[in-house]
């Protein structure tokens, strides 16, 4: 299930972005509790991505490199956590200089022996590749080592626990809610870590990264009382100019108040002149765009520069206040222009006949159907051609199958050329062609097949410094006024007339009229 851990793994991935735009943020704070907030932050970015990473990795040892990854920050949280706890709830004066680097023994040790677990096997006592029925997981027997870190974190976190649980008791008002969240997120990786612990995770997922972010999560809206989105100064970090996504940040007048370098790639009309213009009057050219900001509407994008396609997801969210006031609004740009073709070609491929590049007999079906539809409904005129290569096996037999495959792409290509843009053409069997003509009477099918059929007869395909020339046979059929006749109605009558051509000599078109009022099961 690719889909599966590619979503786990681009929501890991998000979780490390953002934890680490609060590292980035929280670190410039001239406050010793918010850097060491920031360190949290920043650990759990490391544990987040190379999760994220190890869980989308195809093989054993690219699992194991991206694990190795995880440890540069997964043996600091609980360190970084307790620290902060102890900070946060005024008792600094536990955090002796020795007290401090004591903290950080374990996590050091943890680290070099997961580093090193290959040898001694204290920490891993065994790695194997294995799969929860979903996507690959590594399955990890657990050393001694790895008790001792648990009941480490188990400690840390149990007190940080208490520490804020007891800031909430004693405190009031808006430092005694500040408490109840920062006890609430307290509380969020109990939900991963017990499980891991006892080897009973839900299919074998390390669900400690998404736990730990959400954590972070309510501590930033705690500490900073709801009002996390003052962006500007956010804004400018470097994470900020420099990701991939394009990011419009509006006020709650929808007036731009920054963006990034991402964003003036789709949008170069975002320049410093348009700061504080409203969002409607910079991006007005595009109705659809400005409607979705807006309305808050996801959509899909397409520009085009230098004649070169692109396509964004746009995707519009409030930021409120504790008070769910409206503080503004960010505008996230995302290029999904390798998912779309990959869809357009998927979508192609699934439609085409290999071969020849015309449709396929079930797609020609579908499309086929469509249009009977509407001619039924507006009592349109159409009419079927059914084309068949004469003595094709004989071209096999002297030529080769491929200079038969080389036959077949020629006469559907000259069909393509001789037929309107708004014609069906489809590859039905072996040498068999089938072509829908909308709003076509049968005497104007006539003269299309007619012409078909000289433009094929007097066409010389060259093979291997050979000519070849071939002749088809066509039915065709047809009706003024579509009334309630089925695909395979009209399909059939077509065919009769195709194998009345074959009787009276080949190289011919012969027809077929409808039978008024006729109604016949759909075609399967």
């Amino acid at each position: 299930m690719e889909n599966i851990s590619a979503l786990l793994s681009g929501i890991l991935i998000a979780s490390a972005l953002l934890t680490f735009f609060i590292f980035v943020y929280a670190f410039r704070l001239n406050n010793p509790g918010a850097k060491t907030f920031s360190f949290l932050c920043l650990a759990n970015a490391f544990y987040s991505f190379g999760y994220a990473m190890e869980i989308y990795s195809a093989g054993f040892n690219q699992m194991l490199l991206w694990n190795a990854v995880q440890y540069i920050g997964l043996p600091f949280l609980p360190a970084f956590w307790i620290v902060f706890a102890i900070q946060y709830s005024g008792k600094e004066y536990l955090l002796k200089p020795f007290v401090k680097s004591g903290i950080f023994i374990i996590p050091v040790i943890t680290l070099i022996l997961r580093y090193t677990s290959n040898l001694n096997h204290l920490y891993y006592a065994n790695v194997q590749y294995n799969s929860n029925y979903l996507f690959p997981v590594l399955f990890i027997e657990k050393g001694p080592w790895y008790l001792v870190h648990g009941i480490y974190m188990s400690a840390c976190v149990i007190y940080g626990n208490y520490l804020y649980l007891l800031q909430y008791k004693k405190s009031t008002g808006t430092i005694r809610r500040q408490s109840l969240i920062m006890f609430t997120a307290s509380l969020f990786p109990w939900l991963a870590y017990f499980p891991d612990l006892l080897n009973i995770a839900p299919f074998g997922i390390d669900y400690g990264p998404f736990a730990t972010t959400l954590s972070c999560l309510l501590f930033l809206i705690a500490l900073l009382k709801y009002q996390l989105l003052n962006l500007k100064p956010l804004a400018r970090e470097k994470v900020f100019a420099s990701t991939n996504d394009g990011i419009i940040v509006l006020d709650d007048n929808y007036r731009i108040i920054d963006f990034n370098l991402s964003a003036v790639a789709v949008f170069p009309v975002l320049q410093e002149n348009v700061i504080s213009q409203n969002v409607q009057m910079v991006l007005g050219t595009n109705d659809k765009l400005v409607d979705s900001i807006l309305n808050f509407r996801e959509i899909q994008y397409e520009s085009a520069n230098d004649n070169i396609k692109n396509y964004y997801n746009v995707k519009t969210v409030k930021i409120l206040n504790r008070k769910n006031w409206v503080l503004g609004f960010i505008v996230t740009i995302t290029n999904i222009t390798k998912y779309v073709e990959s869809m357009e070609k998927l979508s192609f491929l699934a439609s085409r006949d290999a071969l020849t590049g015309v449709y396929n007999r079930r797609y020609f079906v579908e499309l086929g159907s469509r249009e009977l539809i509407r001619a039924s409904r507006y009592k349109h005129a159409l009419s079927f051609i059914i084309l068949d290569l004469d003595f094709f096996k004989n071209i096999n037999d002297h030529f080769g199958h491929q200079a038969g495959d080389a036959v077949l792409k020629a006469v559907a290509g000259i069909c393509q050329k001789s037929i309107r843009s708004i014609d069906i053409i489809g590859r039905f069997g072996g040498e068999e062609f089938v072509i829908f003509l909308p709003e076509t009477r049968l005497e104007e099918c006539e003269v299309i097949a007619n012409r078909i059929l000289m433009n094929i007869e007097t066409a010389e395909i060259l093979y291997d410094e050979e000519f070849i020339k071939v002749t088809v046979s066509m039915g065709i059929t047809g009706t003024n006024s579509v009334i309630n006749e089925s695909l395979d109605y009209f399909l059939k009558k077509a065919d009769q007339a195709l194998y009345q051509a074959k009787s009276d000599g080949r190289n011919c078109v012969r027809s077929t009229e409808l039978e008024p009022d006729i109604s016949v099961s759909s075609l399967h």
